[in-house]
């Protein structure tokens, strides 16, 4: 009872935690009981219980007016296991992957407008590259975050590129969001991205998308190293890459509608 006291004292993220946590163990509950339960006021229970029905993450019951877990607690879930999957899945992948370009692969999941490094594996005779794990790189100018646009529904990838900050990074950056879009649109149409020198100087890389069991593009892959090897086998490199998501894609559940 001293810890539930001490809860109504706590911070905000820490009492919305507890409470999603208390629904989900009582399936449905009122906001009097979870006030009650968890020593909160009820003017705080009520807010916190307000605010994550905005959000989805409660939904009441019509006549009892009782919470539960809410449509958007279920989508994380499942985004959850989707990335424990990805994870865990993909190492063999981009080994593979290596092996057959000889050249340096690597997996990336979108952050906000950046792409992070979560995995990669080099050949033998790949050159050292600079981009390490946890690295972040910008979406409109890497190979790997143009081929996560591209597989976006085409609104949500307009609007996205619309409130971007294209800053340039070489030369060849695509800075203006009416290029860029075209650009994504024929990687779309391609199956897969080329960074031709966008990102950092003297590297040239090419990749594709990776979707889940829904087939939202969850990350994606690439192939990386010196420009003039890796752009020089753009049209053999970008259709292996594409294969190999594509491979990956459907360890983690999705298939392609004909």
């Amino acid at each position: 009872m001293d810890e539930a006291r001490g809860l109504d004292q706590s911070g905000t993220l820490e009492r919305g935690l507890a409470v999603l946590e208390h629904v989900g163990q009582h399936q449905e509950i009122s906001t009097n009981a979870i006030a009650r339960q968890l020593g909160l006021s009820r003017s705080a229970a009520y807010r916190i219980v307000g605010t994550l029905k905005r959000m989805e993450y409660l939904e009441a019951d019509g006549v009892t007016g009782r919470v539960r877990l809410g449509t958007r607690l279920v989508e994380l879930g499942t985004r959850a296991m989707a990335a424990t999957d990805l994870h865990r899945c993909a190492p063999r992948y981009l080994s593979a992957l290596a092996e057959r370009s000889g050249e340096t692969t690597y997996l990336a999941v979108p952050d906000n407008d950046a792409m992070v490094y979560v995995a990669t594996e080099r050949s033998a005779g790949a050159v050292i590259l600079a981009g390490r794990l946890g690295t972040r790189r910008p979406q409109h100018s890497t190979s790997l975050g143009k081929a996560w646009l591209a597989a976006l529904p085409e609104p949500d990838r307009a609007e996205r590129v619309r409130r971007m900050k294209l800053d340039s990074l070489t030369l060849k950056t695509i800075n203006d969001p009416v290029r860029l879009l075209d650009d994504l649109a024929r990687t779309s149409r391609r199956g897969w991205a080329i960074d031709d020198v966008e990102n950092e100087p003297d590297v040239g890389c090419v990749a594709a998308a990776v979707r889940d069991h829904s087939g939202r593009p969850i990350a994606a892959i690439s192939v990386a190293g010196p420009a003039p090897r890796v752009l020089r086998r753009a049209d053999e490199l970008g259709p292996t890459v594409a294969g190999t998501a594509a491979a990956l894609s459907l360890r983690l559940g999705y298939v392609r509608s004909r």
